[in-house]
């Protein structure tokens, strides 16, 4: 009975150990197979055979082309998603090729995603090309490769380019031609050593294989065109799209558009390979002309001395022509339209004929409202001169032959001259001016055929004359009939007032400064301080750096109420006071100055009654100290006084010697 149970015991272990033994051998041969694949793929994949194959592909980009790089392995996660991809780390590219420009192009990780899908297609594994930032630098200048490509090599013939590298290249070239669609990079920065100021840097750059048969390849990115550091990039969004299509003929279509603050711009361009040809067609509206002078500048299109401050841009254009003549295409610009505190300028129609050098048909100019201040900082000519204040403003018809040459008719407004005497300043508004301004290389001419003062009268004719820089004018008046405004009056006579003058006089400036005089001037009647003048001529000169003033006055009354009675009275005669007034006729003298705070006069003398005269010679000098003598005749009687003290406070000593 026991050894029964005992065996029966023993069957059924057995069972079991049977039934258990296929479970335990898939287990081991399981981890066993897992511990192979680990331990091959991880030889297989190791950083070292990684980099091993990178750089046995760079090898066959091209012969002129050196690559390094710093690290290659496989990473099998972006981030917490699982991501298979080759990364390869500080990337540099290079070449001293000069018809190529001498690139160098650095990434700072370049990553191939590795697709088993793909693979399972029968397709190469990557098919896109992703970086980081990647750098192009332009150390020299780009040359036409085609002399260097037609010259035979050291072996006595031609030799066929390197062909573009692969994982693989000991493959058949064709039969990966076509593995990558797509390069992605975040950040693409372009930089020329020849021109470091001028930089472009695209965002989201991408070029996608839309097509194998026929070709259709597109690049896309963001930028920043007319970036301005101080008021940040949100204002200043660009967009770059470009397609190449290869059917029915090899063609590049180019679409740059985006907006510059309150502006907006889109630029198209199509370029057909075959025969080279360009056509480009642009829209601006509302652009700072300040960048588009910097771009014109920096290849020498525009004069440095422009300055577009202030100033908006907006325009349409087209040109069409071979690329061989690029700078001969002729290019239509339609629409144009300066805008801000300048005021306003428009062109209809600009047709230019070269750019380089640049030429054009004349151009008609609408103006309104120009501000002729604000138009030569544009020019970069600010003015500099005390005598003219404000500059007013000009609305006519310009026609411009070159930046040198141009004429301008029309009307300007609210030009000011500033008058001064004893430390205070008025200024004198021309309402109206009607006239004629040219340029002619480096002459400003100015023709004045009306002219309507604010509170005066003019009749006659102004011409002026000044440099590019306004530093020396001249003026050439033939003024019939002038008046002032009662306020320049007022302060130019203290207190008194002027009538009708007549002037026929040459004028220069230098420097803001008189330079030269030479004129006549009548005035029918003043007041000036008490004094009335009647019939009045001067006659001005200019020697030695000074004014030479030759005056005749037919009367002079002065009562007793004028500022220069309590001086007269001093050195004339009692009797030649008539009921509380002096009257002299005659009166004749010279003055010299260079400016009023140094003064001489000579010879200065006039009539009284019929026996009296009254002769002076005498002057002040920057300090205001007076020095002089004065002589009355008055029949037989003869009286002379020695001249002292100031202009505010003269004095007079009688001179008692015979």
């Amino acid at each position: 009975m026991d050894s029964r149970k005992s065996s029966y015991a023993r069957s059924n272990s057995d069972k079991h150990l049977i039934a258990e033994q296929p479970g335990m051998a898939i287990l081991v041969s399981g981890f066993l197979l897992a511990f192979f694949i680990g331990y091959t793929t991880k030889s297989l994949l190791s950083p070292a055979r990684v980099a091993a194959r990178i750089e046995k592909a760079a090898s066959h980009i091209h012969k002129d082309v050196k690559v390094s790089f710093n690290s290659a392995h496989f990473s099998l996660s972006d981030g917490v998603l699982p991501r298979i991809a080759v990364v390869i780390t500080g990337v540099r590219m290079e070449s001293t090729k000069e018809c190529w420009g001498a690139p160098l192009l650095e990434v700072d990780e370049l990553r191939l995603p590795f697709s088993f899908l793909n693979v399972l297609r029968g397709r190469g594994p990557v098919r896109n090309i992703e970086a980081n930032l990647v750098q192009l630098s332009v150390r020299g200048n780009i040359k036409d490769c085609a002399n260097e490509n037609s010259e035979p090599s050291s072996a006595g013939g031609s030799e066929e380019p390197a062909p573009l590298v692969t994982l693989t290249p000991s493959e058949p070239s064709n039969k990966y031609r076509n593995d990558v669609t797509g390069v992605y990079i975040q950040k693409l920065r372009i930089t020329s050593e020849k021109y470091p100021q001028y930089f472009s840097e695209l965002l989201n750059f991408a070029v996608k294989v839309k097509s194998f048969e026929p070709r259709v390849i597109e690049l896309t990115a963001k930028s920043h065109l007319l970036k301005d550091e101080q008021v940040g990039d949100y204002l200043s969004h660009a967009n770059l799209y470009m397609q190449y299509k290869e059917s029915p003929e090899p063609v590049v279509q180019t679409h740059f558009f985006g907006n510059w603050r309150e502006g907006h711009y889109s630029l198209i361009a199509n370029y057909t390979l075959d025969d080279r040809m360009l056509a480009v067609e642009s829209d601006l509206k509302h652009i700072p002309l300040s960048q588009i002078l910097g771009i014109l500048q920096k290849y020498n299109l525009a004069s440095k001395d422009l300055n577009g401050r202030q100033v908006w841009i907006s325009s349409k254009a087209r040109m069409v022509g071979a690329v061989d003549n690029l700078y001969k295409i002729p290019l239509e610009v339609r629409d144009l339209r300066l805008e801000g505190d300048l005021g306003e300028m428009r062109v209809d129609k600009i047709d230019i004929t070269a750019l380089e050098p640049l030429k054009y048909s004349p151009i008609m100019v609408d103006v309104k409202r120009l501000d002729v201040a604000k138009l030569l900082v544009l020019l970069n000519r600010p003015k500099d001169t005390s005598v003219l204040g404000e500059l007013g403003s000009f609305t006519g018809r310009a026609e411009i032959q070159s930046d040198r040459k141009m004429k301008m008719s029309g009307e300007h407004r609210g030009l000011e001259f500033v008058f001064s005497n004893k430390g205070q300043r008025v200024t004198q508004v021309i309402e109206n001016m009607v006239g004629d301004i040219t340029l002619d290389g480096d002459l400003w001419n100015f023709q004045v055929k009306r002219v309507e003062p604010r509170g005066g009268v003019f009749i006659g004719d102004i011409k002026v004359k000044a440099d590019r820089d306004f530093r020396q004018v001249e003026i050439k008046a033939g003024v019939d009939e002038i008046s002032f405004a009662a306020p320049v009056q007022n302060l130019m006579t203290n207190g008194g007032d002027i009538g009708l003058i007549s002037i026929d006089g040459d004028i220069r400036l230098k420097e803001g400064q008189l330079d030269y005089l030479k004129g006549l001037v009548r005035v029918e009647a003043m007041n000036v301080e008490g004094m009335q003048f009647n019939k009045t001529k001067a006659s001005l000169d200019w020697a030695r750096g000074e004014v030479l003033l030759n005056a005749q006055v037919r009367s002079l009354k002065m009562n007793d109420a004028s500022a220069g009675a309590p001086i007269f009275k001093q050195v004339t005669e009692a009797s030649w006071w008539n009921q509380n007034s002096l009257n002299m006729s005659s009166l004749t003298g010279q003055f010299q100055f260079k400016n009023l705070k140094n003064l001489e006069w000579k010879n200065f003398q006039a009539q009284v009654g019929k026996n009296g005269r009254l002769l002076t010679d005498g002057s002040w000098d920057e300090q205001g100290r007076l020095k002089g003598q004065v002589h009355t005749r008055d029949g037989k009687n003869h009286r002379r006084w020695v001249i002292e003290g100031t202009r505010e406070a003269p004095a007079f000593s009688e001179d008692k010697r015979k």
